[in-house]
């Protein structure tokens, strides 16, 4: 029987790194991979937008911008999430296995996780409400303003690239939105940092937690922070007792293309982003039967990799 307390597959082979000496390694690769394929997808997007322009100006996030906003959002990811995770898996493939692309999952598992994403969409949308009613003390004004105007600056750029309402468009979104941060951000966040930390600490769900947070706050989108590490426990979970990393990434992937077909179908209507808030639409009680519903179909997730590990 597998244990559960033992978070992935990964085996000493020839004898671990320090975590520390992992998670600086993870570090620099990830910074290196941010600088070098940044400047590349500068240059591949005014290669392929308008090589004459300001790079200053196409930096500002003009509207006339969002081409070459896409081709340097996606580049940056990749280079960022991507590269770095996958650089990782190989520079200590004897030491640690951080990515497991190999573990068997059983076809139940993959139905689960869309139910969870489906079920458990009403828990997340009042999370997003409670987060968006914090409110700092009076002498922290300053920090508070910084925090709308970045929340602010952050929600024009997703405006701004969701704004295509054409189906090519629509299929470019969920690349750029859902296909590749999805799998970057559950290889670097889940595949690695929660794998690192887990080997420091000895305690896969204060790990889970910790990687959740720090999930968060690398997306400096402080209304939405709750939902956001509440998402990062779940994906780290669904790694925890499923052991292979599609997993998570299906889950994040629904997440991100639930919310970047909503606003494409929203934009083909003449409404605002602002008209996805279907809270007040929804009665007290489906709240209550999310969670139920959501908790049950975790039970069962966690049933079913049990099973499978024994």
């Amino acid at each position: 029987m597998t244990d559960h307390n033992t978070f992935s597959s990964g085996v000493q082979r020839h004898g671990e790194n320090h975590p520390m000496v992992s998670l600086i390694l993870l570090l620099t690769l990830v910074f290196a991979g941010a600088i070098i394929f940044g400047v590349l997808s500068v240059f591949v997007g005014l290669a392929t937008t308008n090589p004459s322009a300001d790079i200053g100006q196409l930096l500002s996030g003009n509207a006339a911008n969002t081409d070459f906003i896409k081709i340097v959002q996606a580049g940056s990811s990749i280079g960022m999430f991507v590269i770095p995770a996958l650089l990782m898996r190989v520079v200590e493939k004897r030491r640690y296995r951080y990515l497991d692309f190999d573990t068997q999952v059983n076809p139940m598992l993959w139905l689960i996780v869309v139910g969870i994403m489906f079920f458990s969409a009403p828990i997340f949308e009042q999370a997003i409400k409670l987060n968006e009613q914090m409110k700092l003390p009076e002498a922290l004004a300053g920090i508070e303003n910084w925090m709308k105007a970045k929340e602010a600056e952050l929600e024009r750029l997703t405006n701004q690239l969701l704004a295509d309402t054409t189906y090519s468009g629509l299929f470019i979104n969920l690349i750029v939105v859902a296909v590749i941060p999805a799998i970057g951000e559950e290889f670097i966040f889940r595949g690695c940092v929660q794998g690192i930390l887990v080997r420091w600490l000895k305690n896969p769900h204060v790990s889970i937690w910790l990687t959740a947070i720090i999930f968060s706050a690398i997306h400096l989108q402080f209304y939405g922070f709750l939902p956001r590490m509440l998402l990062g426990a779940l994906f780290g979970y669904l790694l925890f007792w499923g052991k292979n990393i599609w997993l998570p990434v299906l889950a994040h992937f629904l997440n991100n293309a639930a919310a970047t077909i909503s606003a494409f179908y929203l934009r083909r209507q003449g409404k605002s982003l602002d008209d996805m808030d279907l809270s007040a639409q929804i009665p007290t009680y489906f709240y209550f039967l999310s969670f139920v519903l959501t908790a049950v179909l975790l039970y069962q997730y966690y049933k079913t990799t049990m099973v499978r590990n024994t």
